[in-house]
């Protein structure tokens, strides 16, 4: 390790709720609800999505760019905001760089995946440990949408009490808008809900991903105010699996 190099690497044991089962020979192929398997192959396939290896992508914000890199099989992360900080989420640890100073969220770990998550629904809602139950379909803003809610199985990940309702388009089965609950801090919040619409889908190696999301309050069952906007851009898919030093050699 080079001298000036001043990385604070802090070890933990990784369990997230987006992190992916192994699949084996045995596995059992997943049955999923017609509702969201037409999502997905709306999307472009859960088997497209499974051929790839990484996933990189830009969040692009008025002052700054942050970039990910996702190595989607096993789903360690590099988190790049240029001229700030790189935080790396490989294998039993978070790596941070230049110093733990420079990342400025408390609790760094609660951050692996995250934005990823929300990028990549609905495949990573397909993931071993997810459960998918279809709703009854419900019209919000005059517009009737099926909804499939997904739950985790008991001591899936870090917040395996996390909840989402995935709304889709009845005429393109394209996804609309999601509900998400977040229960990293309290379990007792599964059901106190927020909301992300999803528009400007790119397609990408044969993929919809999103360009933009956009966050808002749920009240009384509908949106109620805007509370962010994502942007994203540079996105792309390889078949490959990045490098084991691309999470571990950050002062490069």
């Amino acid at each position: 390790m080079k001298s000036h190099f001043n990385a604070v690497i802090i070890l933990f044991v990784l369990f997230i709720s987006c992190a992916p089962e192994k699949q084996t020979s045995d596995t059992p192929k997943r049955i999923f609800p017609d509702i969201f398997k037409n999502g997905l192959e709306a999307h472009g396939g859960l088997e497209t999505w499974d051929s790839y290896g990484t996933l990189t992508f830009s969040e692009v914000n008025e002052t700054d760019t942050t970039q990910y890199t996702i190595d989607l099989k096993t789903r360690d992360e590099l988190i790049e905001k240029f001229g700030a900080y790189k935080i790396s989420y490989f294998q039993d640890s978070i790596i941070i760089f230049p110093n733990k100073d420079s990342f400025p969220g408390k609790d760094p770990k609660f951050f692996h995946n995250l934005r990823f998550y929300f990028f990549s629904i609905p495949f990573v809602t397909a993931d071993n440990g997810a459960f998918q139950e279809e709703l009854p379909p419900q019209e919000l803003n005059g517009i009737t949408y099926n909804r499939v809610k997904v739950t985790f199985g008991e001591g899936v990940g870090d917040a395996p009490k996390d909840q989402y309702i995935l709304w889709f388009n009845q005429t393109n089965n394209m996804l609309a808008l999601i509900n998400y609950s977040v229960t990293y801090y309290d379990e007792n919040k599964a059901e106190n809900y927020n909301a992300i619409v999803y528009q400007n889908w790119k397609e990408v190696g044969g993929l919809k991903l999103p360009q933009e999301m956009i966050g808002y309050k749920w009240e009384n069952n509908t949106l109620g105010e805007e509370r962010y906007r994502k942007k994203f851009a540079d996105i792309t898919l390889t078949k490959d699996q990045p490098e084991k030093s691309f999470f571990t050699k950050l002062e490069e």
